[in-house]
């Protein structure tokens, strides 16, 4: 396994190494977003502007040795598998003897189920209570990490870990816990618990803001179980009904509603669970889409509700991505973010005839359009960005893509509450014009313009609109434009944005899976056959054991480059394989 196996349900979130032990397990958190119990080490406050230490950070994550059961043997054999595409069961095969565990999350906490034969195992690990570190490339403006002061307690039938200064803590129900010594550290600690039973043991975790709390959540799961896993699987059952039996797309369902994160009437959509346990405007659109094409309609609903209502806007404007109670963790302004909720809110309600959802939020959608109007160039519908898709600095202002994007938000928006026929019209108008240019012979559709001449000729994996205009009615797909610019961008000329032959970006120089999503939706765009089936034998190459896409992947080995977890793609092949772009 070169990928840890995931899980997760109402904002808890874990993943486990192959041994079957927590690697880690996280929660919601009012104040600090996300917080998780961990086997990883903090990572270090003076390497955030440090691309390198991040990625190595990142990927040192999926080698971890978790915390929980240990055996007196080393296993000759490990399997791990996911019943009902969700939850999952390790099987390890000893000499003397074999041990399985099936691992899952529910209303109270996370549950493992060990079952074994011929072996004595006991509770271990090193671990900690901490704030999730929020690593990220293009750093935004680190946030200030609450100190690792971790309390160690017992009572009674329950492990306690605190955190005083995160004001969190989490327990344990399951292990043997008498006799055993309170302790404090600033350190992540090293522990070791016998376990009672014969042949079987329950081991649940609960959080809470109290240690009250978190034990009540994990006895309370530990003493239902077994009824408990039931019922996760019978309602993973019903849910995949009339699903097709992908493990590409089936992951991008599963982990985004895994990625739905309840915050009181409304839900946040995180990007990952791991690496950047935050929201950005415009993942969350992709995962949004595809949990409504599934039928997840109230989590599309809750979803909206975040956005418009929780999310914070300084000036009037989405940040560049949020911690998941709404708070802004970078205020980087990207025209796209400004755009896909109110895309999303006008498909979603085309879709469901929720007209009471709309009402609510309509007062929101006038201001934030005036908003960017005012930030026209010279009265001109041509509305600057400070950095591209993938949060890098943009060569030239207007960018392409977040363009056709506005027309397509403001074509629904039209077609629901209407007022703004012109501005969609005057829109289409300047793309058609400011961004066109000749290159080498042939006219093209430039990434990003001044408006004045200038032209930066480039595609990133990070930007669908081009390759999903067709789809939206911008062009028709016989186009001479569009097609030469889809050639372009599928060509050694992209400089930055091809790698192998396979649509990559600057931002990690690899081919993206992303990439191939596009390659996948241009082909059945074009009625070509062939290419759609290479570009499904790409993704299913790139795609882990559990059918999750990473952001990049080596072009020869098909090995992680960067984010083995990545919420975004396998959405996006979801929303293709569900009929989403009616391609």
């Amino acid at each position: 396994m070169t990928k840890p196996a995931d899980f997760g349900a109402n904002g808890l979130t874990g993943s486990l190494d192959e041994a079957g032990r927590l690697i880690a397990l996280n929660a919601y958190h009012p104040q600090h977003g996300y917080i998780t119990l961990t086997a990883a080490d903090p990572f270090p406050e003076t390497e955030r502007y440090n691309p390198a230490a991040v990625r190595a950070y990142r990927a040192g994550l999926a080698e971890l040795r978790g915390f929980g059961l240990q055996f007196d043997q080393t296993p000759i054999e490990r399997e791990t598998s996911l019943l009902e595409s969700a939850i999952p069961q390790t099987r390890l095969v000893f000499t003397g003897g074999a041990a399985d565990v099936t691992t899952f999350a529910d209303d109270q906490g996370a549950a493992q189920i060990w079952n074994w034969r011929g072996l004595q195992p006991r509770w271990a690990g090193r671990l900690s209570l901490q704030r999730c570190a929020y690593t990220q490339l293009t750093e935004g403006g680190p946030l200030p990490m609450p100190p690792l002061e971790l309390r160690l307690s017992f009572a009674d039938d329950v492990v306690i870990f605190e955190n005083p200064a995160l004001g969190a803590a989490a327990a344990l129900c399951g292990p043997k816990t008498g006799g055993q010594t309170a302790a404090e550290s600033r350190l992540p600690v090293e522990i070791a618990l016998p376990v009672v039973g014969a042949g079987r043991a329950v081991l649940a975790y609960g959080f809470g803001q109290t240690a009250d709390e978190a034990a009540s959540r994990a006895r309370r799961l530990h003493n239902h179980a077994e009824r408990c896993l039931q019922e996760t699987l019978s309602a993973w059952r019903d849910r995949w009904r009339g699903i097709p039996d992908d493990p590409l797309a089936r992951r991008g369902l599963a982990y985004g509603l895994a990625m739905a994160v309840p915050v009181g009437e409304t839900t946040c959509l995180l990007t990952d669970h791991m690496l950047l346990p935050l929201s950005w405007n415009r993942d969350a659109y992709y995962v949004a889409r595809a949990l409504l094409a599934w039928g997840m309609r109230d989590v599309v609903r809750r979803h909206l509700l975040w956005m418009f209502e929780a999310a914070e806007r300084p000036g009037g404007v989405w940040g560049r991505c949020y911690l998941a109670n709404g708070q802004v963790k970078d205020a980087a302004f990207q025209l796209d973010q400004q755009l896909f909720p109110l895309l999303e809110l006008a498909e979603y309600t085309l879709e469901t005839g929720d007209r009471d959802t709309l009402a609510r939020l309509q007062p929101f959608i006038p201001p934030l359009i005036e908003n960017l109007r005012a930030r026209a160039a010279n009265g001109l519908p041509l509305f600057p960005t400070d950095e591209t898709p993938a949060d890098d600095p943009i060569a030239l202002p207007y960018h392409l893509s977040s363009h056709i994007l506005f027309w397509r938000a403001l074509e629904l928006l039209n077609k629901l509450v209407g007022g703004w026929e012109d501005l969609a019209a005057e829109l289409r108008q300047a793309i058609n014009h400011f961004f066109v240019a000749e290159r080498d012979g042939q006219r093209l559709y430039a990434y990003a313009t001044d408006g004045a001449g200038q032209f930066h000729f480039y595609h990133d994996a990070n930007d669908l609109p081009l390759a999903l205009a067709p789809a939206w009615g911008f062009v028709p797909a016989d186009d001479p434009v569009w097609r030469a610019t889809v050639a372009f961008a599928f060509s050694a000329a992209n400089v930055g944005g091809f790698y192998g032959g396979r649509l990559g970006s600057v931002h990690t120089r690899a081919p993206w899976p992303l990439g191939d999503v596009q390659d996948l939706i241009i082909a059945r765009a074009l009625g070509d056959s062939g290419r759609q089936m290479r570009a499904r034998d790409r993704l299913r190459a790139a795609a882990a054991w559990d059918g999750a896409l990473p952001e990049a992947a080596d072009a020869e080995t098909g090995a992680v480059v960067s984010r083995h977890w990545f919420a975004w793609p396998n959405a996006a092949l979801a929303c293709v394989d569900l009929g989403v772009f009616g391609v």
